[in-house]
């Protein structure tokens, strides 16, 4: 899914990231070295250099799931209602 998103946006598509249901686990993952072969945190951080700043997280399916959001994962909780306005304002969606 990041690789997809880092893609779109350097070709200059407007792209917003949505995180529900067991995607919130992504939120909570632990920050590793950046040289580990299971590193996230070198493409989550590149996020907003490819100007992606709108990465949303499901709070409901945070809270059914117990996950708590890492405050190095660069995204902000949301309600149901935001997530449905960023979805209906999008053009195209893409489900990872």
């Amino acid at each position: 899914m990041l690789d997809m998103a880092l893609v779109l946006a350097t070709f200059e598509c407007p792209v917003s990231v949505i995180l529900q249901n067991a995607g919130v686990f992504w939120a909570s993952l632990p920050t590793m070295p950046d040289d580990s072969p299971f590193a996230l945190s070198g493409k989550l951080k590149s996020l907003p250099l490819y100007d992606i700043d709108n990465v949303l997280i499901d709070e409901d399916s945070c809270h059914q799931r117990s996950v708590q959001v890492s405050h190095h994962f660069p995204g902000k909780l949301c309600n149901h209602d935001q997530i449905l306005d960023c979805l209906n304002a999008s053009d195209l969606v893409l489900e990872a």
